[in-house]
């Protein structure tokens, strides 16, 4: 990681009684310039050491735990040695001085304790492979039987393997409490509101969509939401619907039934029943959750009913396979309906796509 600006620690040499502002660090074969940063001395670290901020006067190529010893501006005299702890610095006034020391005790330790430690940091971002190759000089595989190792210790959570993705379990933790809180807050607001489209709440705390989905999955587990096609709500709430709200969910089933969706744009339904896009989301979840209708791909939704008929109707083709053509003649459907309705089939296990045929399972 090329640098001009990092974390590390520097022990004074015996004789040397004061880290002076600037110095010239040793790196390698290299004599740099800088101004040192000193956040304190911390009481859990040992004697004569503390930790610092470094600003160099050109950039250097460091990683975790790389030594450097520290010179007098003339370069002839040591006045300690160093280490780096955090070659990547947040931006300047992002951090508070305690918590920079909390971090950098963490890295000053073995190589699972910094990565637990770079985990905290990052919080719901997240830490992939990549950032751990560019922070310390590790391999893939040890950097694996860390990761595996942590999450035994119930210290962080592999969101994903391939590729390598982690986010520590405190902040995992914190994140289904503030899903909780916002669906909370969302129900409270809008009591006739089944729950909120996954991608707002996505955006609203900046995640990764694998960690959210991550998140929402665990909190199901736990009886507390439930996840509706691409909502979550709350396992408790219950929705009472108005006369008018009623008539327009009645309405959004009978154009599943009839295929309606299939003709007019999302846009063209919000307009005739005049929903906004959250609004439609929320009446669209409510039947999915009393499987009335079936989210596929592509913004497809299919009534039950229907989707059991064209299941009954592939089955009793009496052949082992069938083409596009076939089935777009067999539903009536256009192309551009019939690929993602073939696709939620290959989903629920009736065919499996075999070159530009439809194998009927």
């Amino acid at each position: 990681m090329t640098t001009t600006r990092f974390e590390g620690s520097i022990a004074l040499n015996k004789d040397a009684k004061v880290l002076p502002g600037r110095a010239v660090l040793a790196v390698r074969a290299q004599r740099v310039p800088a101004l040192l940063r000193v956040y304190e001395q911390a009481e859990k670290a040992e004697a004569g050491r503390f930790f610092v901020q470094v600003s160099t006067r050109r950039p250097l190529a460091l990683q975790w735990k790389d030594p450097f010893e520290v010179l007098d501006m003339q370069g002839r005299g040591p006045l300690g040695s160093g280490v780096v702890l955090n070659p990547l610095m947040p931006e300047k006034g992002k951090f508070k001085k305690e918590a920079r020391i909390d971090f950098l005790l963490a890295l000053s330790g073995s190589e699972k304790e910094m990565l637990a430690g770079l985990c905290r940091e990052k919080g719901t971002q997240g830490l992939t492979e990549q950032d751990i190759r560019e922070f310390a000089a590790l391999g893939e595989e040890r950097i694996l039987r860390l990761a595996e190792e942590l999450e035994e210790e119930g210290k962080v959570k592999i969101i994903s393997f391939s590729p390598l993705y982690l986010i520590s379990q405190e902040t995992f933790d914190f994140l289904g409490e503030k899903i909780l809180a916002f669906l909370e807050q969302t129900r409270e607001q809008h009591p006739a509101q089944r729950g909120v489209a996954l991608e707002r709440m996505r955006k609203r705390f900046n995640l990764n969509k694998k960690v959210l989905t991550l998140a929402a999955r665990s909190l199901e587990k736990k009886a507390l939401v439930d996840v509706i096609g691409q909502r979550v709500a709350l396992h408790s709430q219950e929705v009472t619907l108005s006369p008018r709200e009623q008539k327009i969910l009645k309405r959004l089933e009978e154009m599943c039934l009839r295929g309606e969706f299939q003709s007019v744009s999302v846009a063209e339904i919000q307009k005739e029943l005049r929903l906004s896009a959250e609004r439609l989301e929320g009446f669209l979840a409510i039947l999915t959750e009393k499987k009335k209708i079936i989210p596929g791909p592509e913004g497809l939704y299919i009534h039950s009913r229907w989707l059991d008929d064209i299941v009954g109707k592939v089955r009793a083709l009496g052949k082992k396979e069938m083409t596009v053509q076939e089935f777009k003649a067999m539903t009536g459907l256009s192309r551009k309906y019939a690929i993602p309705l073939l696709e939620l089939l290959d989903q629920m296990s009736i065919t499996r796509r075999k070159g530009p045929l439809r194998e009927i399972l």
